[in-house]
């Protein structure tokens, strides 16, 4: 019986060292998953911020455009108001010719 004892105190605290070194190496796991997912979230947290800078860039430019347009066009205007007459510029586009 001593023996069987003996024995059943080997065999606890084998497996109580057995679960020591894996719950060890679960938390190991856990923190290496944790730092790959916070290096993912600021990955993309930069990708957000590069796409919402180059957005903002876009509507920078587009409303640039946007503003000479209606400048040229305010100005085209004045022209006419000014002179009575189209500028030579007003009728940029080819008319086709009708003989053909």
């Amino acid at each position: 019986m001593a023996r069987y004892k003996r024995e059943e105190v080997k065999i606890q605290a084998w497996e109580n060292h057995e679960r020591r070194k894996a719950e060890l190496e679960m938390k190991k796991i856990e923190m290496k998953a944790e730092q790959m997912k916070a290096r993912a979230q600021e990955k993309l947290a930069s990708k957000l911020a590069t796409a919402r800078r180059v957005a903002e860039e876009k509507r920078a430019v587009a409303e640039a455009t946007l503003n000479e347009g209606a400048a040229r066009t305010s100005e085209k205007a004045d022209y006419i108001r000014r002179t009575g007459h189209l500028p030579s510029s007003f009728f940029s586009f080819r008319i086709p010719s009708l003989c053909g």
